[in-house]
């Protein structure tokens, strides 16, 4: 019995010694798993916050600590975009690895700048951004510039240097609370500036140009609808014979008249159509107001005029421009010599072969071309023996200029535009004295606020029908 119960109390002491046992390996073994998940999700997270190019902070990271920076701030801070400078080629030329040494060396340029106050991340591809708070932006334009300009990048493997530059566009930040996407986009509407300047490689986005955005945003979103409520319309400046007084033609201009804003000038819009290809449909929408006219005025029997129309350098690119124009006089039923079409001298310029080709190609479909704007860019006289020019039209600045000197080119431009078979057009005329130099200089045709501004069609047609303009 003794020996019985001795030998159950040794079972029993081991047994509890194994379970302590089991169960302490279990927490171990359970310890031990939490604590390499823990450290595996800290590396997997240290990984997922890393650029794999440049080993920064990624875009993700960037955003959410940058939105606690902005939310804590208490000092003036500027959100910045950088891009490089022709990366493509490099990527194209070197290989994607050398374009990874390049992404790595501006990298940690930004680091520099940046820090240790500041944060930043490659967004995609050769963009970068940054969130760094300043005390003076011209200062901090200044050290971006020193940086980033000229930086050399060495591919260690083939022995060579490439000499680099970036574009920079800088938004000085007014609104903490604003999304910090909304602080992005306007540095980037700034670095859209810088790169398209020559000589300036940073750009801040001040009020003045924030507001010309805003503008264009606006102007963007409802040019579609103007057009098809019929908000453009023409306005007609009359050209005057130097001969005898008689209107021989008008320009016609484009309006823009808003139910909301009134009349939007052209400054304003055109120039925004011209970057984003709207204005040949403005252009269009001009043309045939004024076939329309010409062709009701033949219907009545009454008086037509050649009228100019403008036409930007963008529908040369339109293979179907053509086709559109003899669609347009057929459907109207009028004739080629009714209208001229006024192209600038910097159309010619900024795309000449194509330009050529296509006034060539208009000349023998029988269309009347006039080159606006002479004299006010650098196109080469040799252009007016290769182009089928009909009209010349001067431009105001010469007019501006009462030198001695001027005068003498104004008048050799008008015998080399007769000589040449083109009359010749002075715009910008507003005095007597304009009138009276420019008549001794054999000038044929006026066209400025000395006779008429700009005037609605029913307006232009009452002078039409009277034939003269009388000046007291």
């Amino acid at each position: 019995m003794v020996v019985a119960s001795i030998f159950n109390s040794f079972i029993n002491i081991n047994l509890c010694g194994l379970i302590v046992f089991c169960v302490t390996l279990c927490f171990v073994s359970v310890w031990v798993c939490v604590k390499y998940k823990i450290k595996a999700r800290e590396e997997i997270s240290k990984t997922m916050i890393k650029d794999p190019v440049t080993g920064a902070q990624n875009f993700i990271g960037f955003i959410e600590e940058a939105q606690i920076k902005l939310n804590n701030s208490e000092s003036k801070v500027a959100i910045g975009v950088v891009d490089i400078s022709n990366f493509k080629t490099i990527n194209d030329f070197y290989g994607r690895s050398f374009g990874d040494v390049t992404l790595k060396a501006i990298s940690d340029k930004l680091c520099d700048i940046v820090s240790p106050d500041g944060i930043y991340s490659r967004m995609f591809a050769d963009r970068f951004v940054f969130l760094i708070p300043y005390m003076d932006i011209d200062g901090l334009a200044y050290v971006i510039e020193t940086y980033l300009s000229g930086v050399d990048v060495e591919f260690e493997t083939i022995k060579e240097t490439i000499n680099i530059d970036c574009n920079c566009g800088i938004y000085k930040v007014e609104d903490y609370k604003e999304d910090i996407n909304g602080m992005i986009d306007k540095a980037l509407v700034a670095l859209k500036i810088s790169k398209a300047s020559v000589t300036k490689m940073v750009t801040v986005l001040d009020i003045d140009i924030g507001h010309i955005i805003e503008t264009n945003q606006k102007l963007t979103y409802k040019m579609n609808s103007a057009l098809k409520n019929h908000e453009f319309v023409a306005y007609i400046q009359p050209k005057v014979s130097f001969r005898d007084g008689s209107i021989v033609g008008g320009e016609a201009l484009a309006r823009w008249m808003s139910p909301d804003e009134g009349m939007i000038a052209p400054n304003d819009f055109i120039p925004l159509f011209e970057q984003n290809g709207f204005v040949t449909k403005v252009d269009f929408c001009i043309l045939e107001k004024i076939c329309s006219m010409i062709r009701k005025r033949k219907e009545w029997g009454k008086r037509v005029v050649p009228i100019s129309v403008n036409q930007s350098r963008i529908h040369v690119y339109d293979k179907m421009y053509i086709n559109k124009l003899i669609t347009t006089f057929d459907r109207f039923g009028i004739s080629k010599d009714n209208i001229i079409f006024e192209l600038t001298e910097s159309a010619f310029t900024d795309n000449t072969e194509d330009m050529i080709s296509l006034c060539k190609r208009m000349n023998q479909l029988g269309y009347i071309i006039s080159m606006d704007d002479f004299g006010c860019g650098y196109s080469s006289l040799n252009m007016l023996n290769i182009l089928p020019i009909n009209e010349l039209k001067l431009d105001k600045q010469f007019l501006n200029d009462e030198s001695d000197k001027s005068r003498f080119i104004i008048k050799s431009i008008i015998n080399l535009a007769h000589g040449l078979g083109m009359k010749v057009v002075c715009e910008g005329v507003e005095t007597f004295e304009q009138v009276d130099f420019l008549r001794k200089s054999g000038c044929d045709i006026a066209q400025g606020f000395y006779y008429s501004k700009p005037v609605p069609l029913p307006e232009f047609e009452k002078l039409l029908d009277i034939g003269r303009i009388d000046i007291q």
